[in-house]
């Protein structure tokens, strides 16, 4: 699977407001006008930094135009420490030894390729790229004294070559491990250093799954499967015959890079997603392997974790947009953030900022390499988190309470009770603070004075007290009146989802309902659904909701209705959710909303997330299939729905499609096929007639059909649905305006409806000004007389319905 980033981004803009600290070196053929010109137009953001310092910078990028990408580091024979620095365009060597004048000793160019990856071994770099470059290994065993490096490149065994690969390791023993290679599944080769460091010798090979990174010691290599959502644990001992001991999903399902503890028994874990995670695994025992924490750096503004490293019981991270992270890890279950430096001026979702970081020279400093910016030489202080750790229960049932938010005030620092009421949190800084403890059904709690000290755990177990709960009953009707069973229900908001189906008596009943505004959705397949956003419940009492369904087919997939996943591709599999967005080529690639309809979710080919290329169809069909519908009552309808399509990048022009086909349980008929032509990242509606392609029966179905056709080209290959209807095309007849009337009008509070005849069983919704939904029933025709109670006070509008097509509004005035 072939990847995509961000192209390099434009100068930030003035208006973004930042103000940052510069170091500035002071420019040989620059005048003073020039220099005050320059202070105006550089972009200017704060650097937010807790226990680590700037000590100095190289800006690689802008010398060679280029991006920076991963980081390494090495120390020749006399302690002069150097960062070994990969660019777009090529490699690096930059001698760091005192970091506030740092100076590139040795450049090697190379293919054009955004990745590039470095590793030492006895006095050798060794540098793989995704560019058909091949290994390159530069000799730095001259350096100090002699800067002119000899280099050479490696491609494989005779008949097993390879030319590019993602990603490597070094271990102690010599053993180099290539990652990603353009070689059979893109697994872990393995290739002995020792006996000719140029011209390494094939040891063996782990093609089970693509392997992004991973990392060896001893006889133990962990693995990382990005693509395939866990991480995995291997003897290898004998490299010829590798043996698998374990394997885990990370927290994203999306193992970008691990690092294993010194003792052996935690390994720690990014997910390279939006607001992924560092995750915590103990992995003391392979076959039982489990997690004991996981941890976010600004959670919730949509940052993205690149590669953590181990050391001294700390992960050091590269963060992307975040700069780089310190946690302390030592006190397991309980990772606290104990250092911070933010490289990037841009923050939440983006590959930008920082890629990669080596925190292991002797000196003990930082190196980093950022993606606009360039070479960092950043001082740490290293200090233990304040660990603050306790359970919360219900004051009336002594029962544990999930879901409490732990808020350590002014710190920026929450957390989330488990199902058992327990957390653990912590800060970096030591004093006395406040601690808020808050849930949407309980009262909030706040200590006052919570003493916390580095390498301590303070225990505070707290006792909520309840909000009063009731019971909603959400009844569900047709036109006539007559209830429906089976209907699903869903009732939602920020804090509390409530999801059921209605029993014979057309009846949802959700116990332990609280006050407040939620979103209603209710419905079946063979009606039309029912949307009401952002309706309140007040009053603490038992209360009832009515809603009515016409009959008729329409999903806006806010409900299961049914719907059927099938095709054979492990990626890119349809799912229905709230879309997230990715980008290639200056546009979406998977949309970021679905239409513009009641509710916020579509029918999507994936929805992890990251790159362009994380979660799109791969290696075969991806299939999504409509439930049965009953079109033998229509004359001649239409259906319309919402596609999204998008096949683009990878190798050679990308040759997939997305087909829609209609089937009458007998006969099966393309619809429209589209292909990279076609191809186009918004969404577009499409209607068809069924009689011009099948017969009405019992057994319509729409099926959607796509596919990653070339293997191993990784073309992009995304496809939605949304807002999904069928429709009467015949005409109707508009009612004479005569026939409804609502009245008195004005009135107080009581309204009469009359409707005419030919409109037995219409329903009624009346909306007040502001569009809310605040009632609606059926009404009673052939000259009946309704009574309507409204009490909201204004004018409001009476809509009459007839078969879920509107026939008339009344603008009535309620005093």
């Amino acid at each position: 699977m072939v990847e995509f980033r961000q192209p390099l981004v434009q100068p930030y803009p003035l208006s973004q407001g930042y103000l940052r600290t510069l170091s500035v070196v002071k420019p040989t053929k620059t005048t003073m006008k020039q220099i005050i010109v320059l202070v105006f137009l550089l972009p200017i953001f704060t650097i937010a930094q807790v226990n680590i310092n700037f000590l100095g910078q190289l800006d690689l990028v802008n010398q060679y135009n280029s991006e920076g990408n991963d980081i390494w580091g090495w120390v020749d024979g006399s302690g002069n420490e150097y960062a070994i620095v990969g660019l777009n365009d090529g490699t690096s060597v930059v001698d760091v030894t005192n970091p506030a004048a740092p100076v590139e000793v040795f450049y090697e160019p190379g293919m054009n390729s955004i990745w590039r990856d470095m590793k030492t071994y006895n006095g050798y770099a060794y540098v793989t790229t995704e560019a058909q470059n091949g290994l390159l290994i530069i000799d730095l065993n001259t350096l100090p004294g002699n800067t002119n490096l000899t280099t050479s490149y490696y491609n494989g065994p005779v008949g097993e070559e390879w030319q590019s690969a993602h990603n490597l390791y070094i271990d102690e023993n010599g053993i180099c491990y290539i990652f990603g290679a353009n070689r059979d599944n893109g697994g872990a080769i393995m290739l002995d250093l020792n006996t000719d460091p140029i011209n390494p010798t094939e040891v063996g090979a782990i093609e089970n799954w693509y392997v992004h990174d991973g990392m060896a010691r001893g006889d133990t290599l962990y693995l990382g499967h990005i693509s395939d959502g866990h991480m995995s644990i291997w003897d290898v001992a004998d490299k010829a015959n590798p043996v698998l001991l374990g394997q885990q999903n990370t927290p994203g399902n999306f193992s970008h890079n691990l690092w294993v503890s010194d003792d052996g028994d935690h390994i720690y874990t990014t997910d390279e997603i939006t607001n992924g995670y560092i995750g915590e695994l103990d992995i003391s025992d392979p076959l039982n392997i489990v997690e004991t924490d996981r941890i976010q750096s600004s959670p919730g503004q949509d940052v993205i974790p690149h590669n953590a490293h181990f050391m001294n019981d700390y992960i050091i991270t590269s963060y992307y947009r975040d700069g780089i992270t310190i946690h302390d890890v030592s006190n397991h279950g309980n990772m606290v953030e104990v250092g911070n430096y933010d490289t990037s001026p841009m923050s939440g979702d983006g590959f930008n900022g920082a890629w990669g970081v080596y925190p292991w020279l002797p000196s003990g400093n930082i190196i980093v390499c950022d993606i606009e910016t360039g070479l960092y030489i950043l001082g740490p202080t290293y200090v233990r988190g304040c660990y603050l750790e306790g359970n919360v229960t219900d004051q009336v049932t002594t029962g544990p309470i999930n879901g409490v938010s732990v808020e350590i005030v002014t710190s920026g620092v929450f957390d989330q009770t488990s199902i058992v009421g327990d957390y653990a949190t912590g800060y970096s800084t030591p004093g006395t603070y406040d601690v808020i403890y808050s849930h949407p059904a309980y009262f909030d709690d706040t200590i006052f004075g919570v003493t916390l000290t580095n390498g301590v755990v303070t225990t505070q177990d707290v006792q909520l007290v309840p909000f009063v709960s009731y019971n909603l009953t959400v009844e569900i009707r047709d036109i006539l009146n007559n209830p429906i069973e089976n209907a699903e229900v869903l009732v939602v908001n920020n804090d509390f989802t409530y999801s059921g189906t209605t029993d014979a008596n057309g009846e949802a009943i959700f116990t332990g309902f609280y006050d407040g505004t939620y979103n209603i959705f209710a419905s079946k397949w063979g009606y039309n659904p029912h949307c009401m956003m952002s309706h309140t419940f007040t009053g603490a009492a038992a209360q009832t909701y009515p809603a009515f369904l016409a009959d008729g087919y329409f999903d806006d997939f806010n409900l299961d209705m049914g719907w059927t996943v099938s095709g054979g591709a492990p990626d890119g599999i349809w799912e229905m959710a709230d879309p997230v967005g990715t980008n290639f080529g200056g546009g979406l690639s998977n949309p970021e909303d679905d239409v513009a309809d009641c509710g916020v979710n579509a029918y999507v080919t994936g929805n992890g997330g990251g790159q362009a290329g994380t979660d799109d169809v791969d290696q075969a069909d991806a299939i999504l299939t409509s439930p049965t519908m009953d079109l033998t009552g229509y004359n001649n309808p239409s259906i319309s729905y919402s596609r999204w399509w998008l096949n683009a990048g990878g190798q050679g022009t990308p040759d997939d499609t997305l087909t829609v086909y209609v089937t009458d349980g007998i006969t099966t008929m393309v619809v429209e096929q589209l292909t990279e032509s076609s191809s186009d990242d918004a969404w577009v509606e499409h209607t068809f007639w069924v009689t011009d392609f099948v017969t009405l029966t019992a057994d319509v179905q729409v099926i959607f059909a796509t596919a990653d056709w070339a293997a191993n080209q990784g073309h992009l290959v995304e496809a939605g649905v949304d807002q999904f209807y069928v429709q009467e095309s015949l005409s109707i007849t508009p009612v004479p305006i005569e026939d409804i009337r609502a009245f008195p009008n004005p009135g107080n509070g009581t309204f009469s409806i009359t409707i005419g005849d030919n409109l037995d069983n219409a329903l009624l919704e009346v909306y007040d000004i502001t569009g809310k939904l605040v009632l609606n029933k059926s009404l009673i025709g052939k000259n009946g007389i309704n009574t309507v109670q409204i009490d909201n006070a204004g004018v409001c509008l009476f809509k009459i319905l007839h078969s879920n097509d509107q026939i008339e509004t009344i603008k009535v005035v309620n005093l």
